[in-house]
């Protein structure tokens, strides 16, 4: 009983918590919920849940339908505390089972509409929920061109909740759904973090931050730190960070390229080309780039124009949409042919960028 409990209840906030992190960039980062489109997506997540309670718990009466966003994200809230007490109960029944991965199910379809309302209207990235249990769902009218910019269906299948639940009662679950919760709340807090440093204030950009660390002390978490003191002018603090970064993880990249970057604003330009090396070199590095763009800088300021060049140019083989980049070798390239280079430095590169995680 306690580990199928257990096993709803992780499925249950990994639901909600992919949900969350929808509605918080559909209503607050891109305000999707104001165009009518919006508010027909929004309307009818409502209707689905509210549907659902009048089917299964036939003393349900639904006072109002709610109109504004904030009466309506209260009143999903309600829905998702019954449902987490209904689980929580001390009994087992398949009916029970049933309920609970239907709402979950439920989640997931509106979810799968309003991602891909996402991806269709914005350049944002939101991330998926980690495949525990949940399976992605084919849909034969899709190709796989399409499929490739959409956002899967996910789904959450009874039987094989069933069968994991009988394999693993004798192992410790309990201890299994802990750490899924702390990596939803980690990865919530990290999602904040970035809204709040698109929103310029660094200082609630922190306090998340901080928070995720709390749940999850990645190196991830502690760069981020590092970033946002560097933000607040504080570079010791964003030069310590990262040195933790580096002693967690020693196959961060982004650690080393943003340590680099702090020893170059400060002026240790040859030093700073040792740490863009150890980022390059290390394993874990979504954007490879960026410590090769910072080499390139780097070799600029030493009036080392023709490996300024070919750190740009390797960097434009990692990322050829990067129109920036284009730009900047095409004129190093028609400086360097006229013998008189001439460079202007770009913003400080780092990654990953506000909304990105």
């Amino acid at each position: 009983m306690e580990t199928t409990n257990t096993l709803l209840l992780a499925e249950f906030f990994t639901a909600t918590g992919y949900l969350d992190r929808l509605l918080f960039a559909f209503t607050e980062l891109e305000r999707l919920h104001y165009g009518p489109r919006g508010k027909n997506q929004i309307q009818k997540l409502l209707n689905d849940s509210n549907m659902f309670f009048i089917n299964e718990f036939k003393d349900f009466d639904l006072v109002s339908t709610p109109t504004e966003w904030a009466q309506f994200k209260t009143q999903l809230k309600s829905y998702h505390m019954v449902i987490e007490s209904f689980i929580k109960t001390p009994f087992k029944s398949a009916r029970k089972e049933a309920m609970v991965v239907n709402y979950i199910n439920l989640i997931y379809r509106n979810c799968f509409e309003i991602h891909n309302f996402i991806i269709e209207t914005t350049n944002l990235d939101i991330q998926f929920p980690r495949l525990g249990l949940i399976q992605e769902e084919s849909i034969p009218t899709i190709t796989q061109a399409e499929e490739a910019n959409r956002a899967p269906l996910f789904y959450l299948d009874e039987k094989k909740l069933q069968t994991y639940s009988e394999e693993n009662a004798k192992k410790n679950s309990p201890l299994v759904f802990l750490e899924m919760r702390r990596e939803e709340k980690y990865e919530y807090y990290l999602h904040k973090g970035h809204y709040f440093i698109a929103q310029k204030n660094y200082e609630e950009a922190k306090a998340n931050f901080y928070k995720a660390r709390n749940y999850k002390e990645t190196a991830e978490v502690l760069t981020l730190l590092a970033w946002t003191y560097s933000l607040l002018d504080n570079r010791t603090q964003a030069k310590a960070y990262c040195l933790k970064a580096v002693q967690l993880d020693s196959q961060y990249g982004p650690a080393y390229n943003d340590f680099g970057n702090y020893i170059l604003a400060e002026g240790q330009i040859t030093e700073s080309l040792r740490w863009f090396e150890l980022a390059k070199r290390a394993h874990n590095y979504q954007n490879r780039e960026y410590p090769y763009i910072n080499a390139g800088r780097a070799h600029v300021l030493l009036k080392d124009f023709d490996q300024a060049l070919t750190e740009f140019s390797l960097a434009l083989t990692i990322a050829p949409h990067h129109h920036e980049l284009h730009e900047t070798v095409s004129k190093l390239k028609a400086s360097l042919e006229k013998g008189r280079p001439q460079y202007n430095t770009t913003p400080e590169e780092r990654g990953p960028g506000p909304l990105n995680s």
